[in-house]
């Protein structure tokens, strides 16, 4: 499978930078934060042009075989996920990520001859203040290509490798093969527990002590009714897990690996477990770019990245 990279059409950003400038509740937020590499809310309003006017100019040339050669080089994207890292602190992404995903498919279905389709670099996704890129059809949310990775090199390269699983399970019919469904399930849990290590023993509870962590953080990342629904799916996950991986059953639990194993040959019923530590994932990366200024975005980042967006009339 081809590298995956969060490489988004200027659509996206035009319509994302002007949704965050008419959002009067986070202003003052934005406002700090667009200080902090030396811009204002006017240069943002006057990039939302420059991307929209770029869209202009290529949106009648866009075909399904070709509109990724379209997108914009990730800088843009991180760019945009510096930007967002900022506002963690006033609440969840969900209702943005929404927005911003209606008024782009609109404008593709109006604009563009794109009717049907929904390419990645026209398929942005919003979750713990993180940019992301949706590949594949598998799900309109799922998996998500992180514009900006975690900082330790060995979660990010576990989860690029969760995002080609599902991507690859797209093209596999339901049920799948039961050890498809496993392999989600275990690289889930050692991600999870790569987030938030658990202390050494005594006392000890291992994997479940990095999941209670991650999930008391994202309550306020995510809307109620989401943290609801991770809340309820990771109950019994460690003992789902571990019976998967152990294959002997869970008394306790009431779980035999017949039972545990059923439970992961499709996408609804891997979809939470996979919304989750992608939820976890994207809150840590929000989490470390808040008081942190990539190398690539210091000293005027729009000074290169203007050069992708130019209007050649």
């Amino acid at each position: 499978m081809a590298e995956l990279t969060c490489t988004l059409s200027p659509l996206v950003f035009a319509e994302l930078y002007r949704l965050l400038l008419a959002d009067r509740r986070i202003g003052d937020v934005l406002d700090d934060r667009l200080d902090e590499i030396g811009y204002d809310s006017d240069w943002l309003r006057d990039r939302a042009d420059d991307y929209d006017a770029k869209w202009a100019d290529i949106a009648a040339l866009l075909e399904p075989a070709t509109v990724h050669d379209y997108a914009l080089p990730v800088e843009h994207s991180l760019l945009a996920t510096w930007l967002l890292a900022g506002l963690r602190n006033t609440g969840d992404s969900y209702d943005l990520s929404g927005r911003l995903l209606d008024a782009v498919q609109r404008r593709m279905t109006s604009e563009a001859p794109l009717v049907g389709a929904r390419p990645p670099s026209l398929s942005p996704v919003i979750r713990g203040w993180t940019l992301g890129m949706v590949a594949g059809a598998l799900d309109p949310g799922l998996p998500m290509v992180l514009a900006h990775e975690p900082s330790d090199p060995h979660i990010a390269e576990a989860y690029r490798g969760l995002v080609e699983q599902v991507c690859h399970l797209e093209g596999v019919a339901e049920p799948w093969p039961e050890l498809a469904g496993t392999a989600l399930f275990v690289r889930t849990g050692g991600l999870a527990e790569a987030l938030r290590p658990p202390p050494p023993p005594p006392p000890n509870r291992g994997l479940q002590y990095s999941i209670d962590l991650l999930l008391g953080e994202s309550k306020p990342q995510a809307p109620l009714h989401i943290w609801e629904r991770l809340r309820v799916n990771w109950i019994k996950w460690v003992a789902r897990r571990n019976v998967l991986t152990h294959v002997s059953p869970d008394a306790v639990a009431g779980l035999t690996f017949a039972a545990s194993a059923a439970q992961v040959r499709t996408w609804y019923q891997v979809e939470a477990t996979v919304l989750g530590i992608t939820q976890f994932i994207c809150q840590e990366v929000s989490g470390e770019l808040l008081d942190t200024v990539p190398a690539a975005l210091s000293h005027d980042p729009w000074e290169y990245l203007q050069h992708d967006v130019m209007v050649w009339t």
